[in-house]
């Protein structure tokens, strides 16, 4: 078996041509792993041709091992820029190809650099530290990432796992821990299949499966009594979502303001009794100062039925002449949170004084808005308390653990609930609702809190502390959502410390890689 397997490698590998081929190749395979396919174990192939690559010696480059593979990751993951840019940006079919081309190649262009890094350490070290390699630089090219140009936190790894047995190690580590034993456990089997001394890394393999097994088991006992606690108590909140299946081309144009006003009231109409209703983000697609009759009318009605409602509103700060994309509610309790991580080219032109033409170009209606300027808060109600997320803000772990870490220093309340909206409908029939929708799942099983997502045309749904999805509308739907909710609140490890956790995961494997480095050139001195 293991010389069938050796053989097919040097077949894959054997010329360049053929080694661009399979690296791209198993790089398109990556995205499969996530929603809405979902074929987790496909992410362990994609990593284990990677990784082969990494180790032996391959016609090309160290950087082009991972351009290549990139090339195919980020062709099939973020296939969904392009609907966005032709369909909705109404770009023509060639530049909106020229444009996600260009983005695909961007994102290619680190793996690139971390390929390079891992076989440059690796040639410093040995094959064998791969193990540590691979995974400590994975998660650092991931944090790059999730940060560069406001960052961009697309397909980590740890989220195709959401389903799968190791899903539990989210609630220790966070997304990016999971990606580090993704990466681990995937060099180990690479290790344990190529290398003379297999065996011991087959060992390494089950004990990192093993430690994931039994976070699992921990964690879905936990869970479960919490959340059966809950109900036994009582404790559960009587939650509406609203999805008015507003077409995209019709959102801002005014002709269809009170025909969008009147479908939202008409959904809702039923739903006032609810502790909780909720509206997707730009619900109303006007500023706030524009529509006073409308927010009072919904603020009368939240108070007259002793319920409150969340929308997604745009602000304007007349003052300082700033728009800020908002959530607003309405009830006893009126708030505001402001979003503080934009989409880029959707809601601000990074580098605006340069690029002011590609918001002409691109036809953004919406693109001249500011992040959140002053420290954000939950929004804090009589009997509970929630997270609110808008849109893209879902897909940042550590913004949504500070917020669930805000009451609790407080001596306040802890959070209850995630609430977070958005508005698919510029990504249309393709992998994007999907994938966001998988990212908010992953924020619910971190924290151990459940959550809530409305949203214009889907996916609108509910999911409980375990991250798992318990009810959704059917996409394209114009109807609401009901149910109760139960406030099961467990703060896990990740919730307590953020990040500490995958921190000492690098921090060990670092002081591993640097012992290694340091006994090869003694050694070889």
């Amino acid at each position: 078996m293991l010389t069938l397997i050796q053989s097919w490698l040097d077949w894959c590998f054997k010329t360049p041509l053929k080694s661009r081929i399979s690296l791209f190749l198993s790089g398109a395979l990556f995205p499969l792993a996530f929603a809405p396919v979902n074929l987790w174990p496909l992410i362990f192939v994609s990593f284990f041709f990677f990784v082969t690559a990494l180790i032996r010696s391959v016609p090309l480059s160290p950087f082009k091992i991972g351009y290549y593979w990139g090339l195919g990751c980020f062709l099939v993951g973020v296939s969904w820029v392009y609907v966005s840019i032709h369909e909705f940006g109404y770009v023509p079919v060639l530049g909106a190809a020229s444009l996600t081309l260009l983005f695909v190649v961007f994102w290619a262009f680190f793996k690139g650099v971390f390929s390079y890094l891992v076989i440059k350490t690796i040639q410093m070290s040995s094959r064998s530290m791969v193990i540590l390699i691979a995974p400590t630089l994975w998660v650092l090219s991931e944090f790059l990432q999730s940060s560069i140009f406001s960052g961009f936190p697309w397909l980590l790894a740890g989220y195709s796992q959401i389903d799968s047995p190791l899903s539990s190690l989210a609630t220790w580590f966070g997304v990016y821990g999971l990606s580090w034993f993704v990466v681990a456990i995937a060099a180990a089997i690479v290790c344990g299949l190529t290398r003379p001394e297999g065996r011991l890394y087959w060992g390494v393999a089950a004990t990192l499966m093993g430690v994931a097994l039994i976070a699992r088991v921990t964690l879905t006992d936990t869970a479960a009594i919490k959340q059966q606690t809950a109900l036994n108590e009582k404790n559960s909140l009587d939650v509406a979502l609203v999805q008015p299946n507003i077409a995209q081309e019709k959102k801002w144009d005014r002709r269809y303001f009170a025909e969008i006003i009147e479908i939202l009231f008409q959904e809702s109409e039923q739903l006032w009794s609810a502790d909780l209703v909720v509206w997707p983000e730009g619900a109303i697609p006007a500023y706030a100062h524009q529509v006073r009759d409308i927010t009072y009318d919904l603020q009368q009605r939240a108070i007259q039925n002793n319920s409150h409602l969340i929308l997604g509103i745009p602000e304007y700060d007349q003052a300082r002449e700033l728009s800020f994309v908002a959530l607003k509610s309405f009830g006893e309790q009126s708030q505001t949170y402001h979003k503080q991580v934009l989409v880029p080219f959707g809601e601000y032109v990074p580098l605006e004084k340069w690029l002011r033409g590609l918001i002409k170009f691109l036809d953004l209606p919406m693109s001249g808005f500011t992040p959140a300027d002053v420290p954000q808060v939950p929004m804090q109600f009589d009997n509970f308390t929630v997270i609110p997320a808008i849109c893209y803000e879902i897909a940042y772990p550590e913004i949504i653990r500070e917020l669930s870490a805000v009451n609790q220093s407080a001596n306040k309340a802890s959070p209850q609930l995630i609430v977070t909206v958005s508005n698919e409908a510029w990504f249309g029939e393709s992998l994007g609702p999907y994938q966001h929708m998988q990212m908010a799942r992953m924020r619910s099983l971190e924290l151990g809190i459940p959550l809530v997502r409305s949203t214009n045309d889907g996916i609108t749904a509910v999911v409980d502390a375990r991250g798992t999805l318990i009810k959704q509308l059917p996409r394209y739907q114009q109807s609401s959502l009901r149910m109760s909710v139960p406030m099961t609140n467990f703060a896990t490890y990740y919730r307590r410390w953020g990040l500490a956790g995958v921190y000492t995961l690098l921090a060990i494997s670092s002081v591993f890689i640097v012992l290694s480095v340091w006994y090869r050139k003694t050694k070889g001195s």
